[in-house]
């Protein structure tokens, strides 16, 4: 509701003219009280000057002169302006000012997004070094925001992600390592020698050619033949080999046959581990000491899956080898 223009008291003893929107500069005494039953004089109030009718209230209670600043008018609002009518101003009070709201800390949220990333990179092998840094980085951002002004949920959700993707990034590291380590050599895995590392001849020779030799089939071998060194170079399927007497310098001799289980072929490498473990079992009895303190190696010939499939090939050959050549049989050798 407006007030409507008039002479309102301002405070200070005095009437003020208020013209309907703020004060004005015009004052004015005001007039006491007449003593019961005693008529107005002339010098009385004019009705313009008389208290506003119910329902209005003057604009507000103007504090007294001696609070107002020099050169200013008494009882002036912000600007110039009072305040709207019925809200007075208690003299001597300050409006509160209204306290700005805690927000997100923005260092809080930088150092959340940087430890995820940094769990997301301390995960990948190539490039976890540079992901432990940046997670590092991060969980020292989280905490610096702790210490700041505004919300500190993402400080605390920093530091809980950056603990959980550590011990995630370690356990990833520690998985690595074990699948990329090679593996512990154990007295059933195959030695890295083969008949392949033997001396190497000056030129390939054909076995048919070795003097003294007979071409002998796989199946025809027996315990005891003895063989010497041939180099075989783009061959990838052999049927027969030279046997020789073992007066003769030879370098291998069969030492042990045996069939394995028949049924669908087992793959060339589960053939290979048990054709290993067979000869690997019957090395110490011929030879007469264990293989791992002698000097002579082994090696061995097995089914293919083609001799398997189509001739009922079944039969695995345990050949002792020696590096330089010997004359006689390698049987209870000794070395």
């Amino acid at each position: 509701m407006t007030t409507p223009a008039g002479w309102y008291d301002d405070g200070s003893g005095s009437l003020r003219w208020w013209d309907g929107t703020r004060w004005t500069a015009h004052v004015r005494t005001a007039v006491p009280p007449a003593a019961p039953g005693t008529a107005p004089s002339d010098s009385t109030v004019s009705p313009a000057a008389s208290p506003p009718a119910d329902g209005f209230a003057p604009p507000y209670t103007l504090p007294s002169r001696s609070t107002d600043a020099p050169g200013t008018m008494p009882g002036a609002g912000v600007h110039g302006y009072p305040p709207a009518a019925g809200s007075p101003v208690v003299p001597g009070s300050a409006s509160p000012t209204p306290q700005p709201a805690a927000g997100v800390s923005v260092l809080g949220v930088i150092g959340l997004a940087v430890v995820v990333v940094g769990v997301v990179c301390a995960c990948i092998p190539v490039i976890a070094v540079v992901g432990w840094a940046i997670l590092v980085v991060g969980i020292v951002l989280s905490i610096v925001s702790l210490f700041l002004r505004g919300r500190k949920w993402p400080g605390i959700t920093g530091l809980v992600i950056g603990a959980v993707g550590a011990m995630l990034a370690v356990a990833v590291s520690l998985i690595t390592l074990v699948v990329a380590a090679p593996p512990v050599p154990t007295d059933d895995t195959p030695p890295l020698t083969a008949p392949s590392e033997r001396p190497e001849a000056d030129a390939p020779q054909d076995p048919e050619s070795i003097e003294g030799a007979e071409m002998v089939p796989f199946a025809e071998l027996e315990v005891g033949d003895c063989l010497p060194f041939v180099e075989y170079e783009d061959v990838e399927q052999i049927y027969e080999l030279p046997v020789v007497s073992c007066d003769r310098p030879h370098t291998d001799e069969v030492y042990f046959i045996f069939e394995v289980e028949d049924g669908a072929f087992p793959g060339d490498d589960a053939l290979g581990e048990t054709a290993w473990d067979g000869c690997l079992a019957q090395f110490d009895d011929y030879v007469g000491i264990p293989y791992d303190d002698s000097t002579i190696d082994f090696y061995t010939y097995q089914p293919t899956k083609g001799s398997w499939t189509r001739a009922d090939d079944r039969t695995v050959q345990c050949i002792l080898f020696s590096y330089d050549d010997v004359t006689g049989t390698l049987r209870n050798a000794g070395y």
